[in-house]
């Protein structure tokens, strides 16, 4: 074999070695956990940005700023619409999910909650319960009130958005739904961040970071597991929604601002 050949073979060789590393690399970058976790600007952060735009009225500096009675409106609006379209393939959801009706899972995982989502002090209802009277007696004004709401929100979004993305990564039954309730629960942010803005614009709006939902919470091999999870989240976010839609209707109804 000449000195060319020898030059080739272990140009080859070299190529080979090099092609198998890349490979390996690529499938422990495929199974790594921190490979797991969304990527990218959060939907949360500017919620009004790209095609979402607020459904009630909104600011013009040549009309009237808009009342709390139309803001609370445009909040409404939009969270009932996302709650309902949540409600239309619940109960399919976790039949196919879970192999049982609704009301006997919700009941079987009641008290289940994770720590980074909105507390039972938070929000102090179950799905499809009302809010205690009692507990919107004694909120703070209408700010504080919108703005603890909207990080109730922020926190139902961080775990969506991995719902969401496992499911298509998983390509797994009911991505589209949850895709679409991802782009509700957008519509539902702009339009509580509108509100904040119309009424404050100075204040800064802080938002939640997807740090929240540490790693044992999204890198979830066991299917079983996963799917609870999903349920734990797509589940306080609807009761999230109720407790808006309440709040919203309190204040409107009550004139405190």
């Amino acid at each position: 074999m000449d000195h060319m050949d020898q030059s080739l073979v272990r140009s080859r060789r070299v190529s080979r070695v090099s092609e198998v590393w890349a490979v390996a690399v690529s499938l422990v970058c495929l199974w790594c956990p921190c490979m797991s976790a969304p990527t990218g600007k959060p939907l949360w952060v500017d919620p009004c940005g790209g095609n979402i735009a607020p459904s009630g009225p909104h600011h013009d500096p040549e009309l009237n700023p808009p009342s709390d009675s139309e803001l609370l409106t445009g909040i409404i609006i939009s969270a009932k619409s996302a709650l309902d379209y949540a409600k239309q393939f619940s109960e399919s959801y976790v039949r196919k999910t879970f192999k049982q009706d609704m009301r006997t899972h919700h009941s079987t995982w009641l008290t289940t909650r994770y720590p980074w989502l909105p507390s039972k002090s938070d929000i102090p209802k179950e799905l499809g319960e009302l809010t205690p009277s009692m507990h919107f007696d004694e909120l703070g004004n209408l700010d504080q009130s919108l703005l603890k709401s909207y990080g109730y929100l922020q926190r139902i979004a961080v775990g969506l958005e991995q719902v969401h993305h496992d499911k298509t990564r998983e390509s797994e039954e009911f991505s589209e739904e949850f895709e679409t309730v991802m782009y509700k629960l957008r519509q539902v942010l702009c339009e509580v961040n509108n509100a904040l803005l119309e009424r404050n614009p100075s204040d800064p709006i802080v938002d939640i970071e997807r740090s929240i939902m540490d790693k044992e919470f999204r890198a979830i091999s066991e299917k079983t597991y996963r799917h609870l999870r999903d349920w734990f989240i797509f589940r306080d976010f609807m009761n999230c929604l109720e407790y808006l839609i309440q709040l919203c209707e309190f204040y409107k109804t009550s004139g405190q601002s």
